[in-house]
């Protein structure tokens, strides 16, 4: 193992691959959209969004061999001298590729993350969604039990909007992540009705790197009647 940072190609890189990691979740999302389809739980969602992320994946980037993996755990970090408790946990999509860039072997495996949640009205008085997106998807990028995106400079999350007005979802999102002294999640687009609204903010975390920017994509699923 070397103690050199990464290279400046290294570094170009996971621009690149974030960028085009980003651009294909964007793009699965509004097939997502289109499809049939959007009151399901997150776990068929996820599923759906899978084989979208797939196709996007080829009609953006049809010479590219990178595919995203779904529920794979965290990968081993090098700075651990023994399985960590993050290695037992799963983000939702992982894109994994090797960096021919980065000095250091066994720091080679890049990831880009991607947590996916739900948002809207609480579908039960146990299940609050849009505390569940702070608490159980913001929470875990900072969180060292999870430890989400440990040794990157960044991730996204995904919201799947099924329901309520977008001022008071981002207003109870907000309201709690301030108790986990987690910043206001801003917007970045305005926000696009039936496509996919962009937001974002950047934290401190108690691990390699800070500062951290987390982006979030929310696709409006909602029906008229939601909304």
């Amino acid at each position: 193992m070397t103690d050199s940072g990464p290279s400046l190609l290294s570094l170009r890189l996971w621009v690149k691959r974030e960028r085009q990691c980003l651009s294909i979740l964007e793009r699965a999302l509004v097939l997502l959209r289109n499809s049939e389809g959007h009151s399901e739980p997150e776990i068929e969602l996820n599923r759906r969004l899978y084989f979208c992320l797939l196709t996007a994946s080829r009609e953006l980037f049809p010479e590219s061999d990178l595919a995203p993996v779904q529920e794979c755990n965290n990968q081993p970090d090098p700075d651990d001298e023994a399985r960590a408790k993050r290695e037992h946990k799963r983000p939702d999509f992982q894109w994994v590729f090797l960096d021919r860039y980065e000095l250091d072997p066994e720091r080679s495996s890049k990831q880009f993350v991607v947590e996916c949640k739900r948002l809207g009205n609480p579908p039960g008085p146990k299940w609050i969604l849009n505390l569940n997106y702070a608490n159980h998807g913001i929470k875990r990028f900072k969180d060292p039990k999870h430890a989400y995106a440990k040794r990157f400079a960044s991730a996204a999350m995904v919201g799947y909007w099924q329901s309520m007005e977008a001022a008071e979802v981002l207003e109870e999102i907000n309201e709690e992540s301030h108790k986990s002294d987690l910043p206001d999640l801003l917007l970045t687009s305005s926000w696009k009705s039936g496509g996919v609204t962009h937001l974002e903010h950047t934290f401190e975390r108690p691990f390699d790197i800070s500062p951290f920017r987390l982006r979030h994509l929310w696709i409006d699923l909602r029906t008229p009647d939601e909304e």
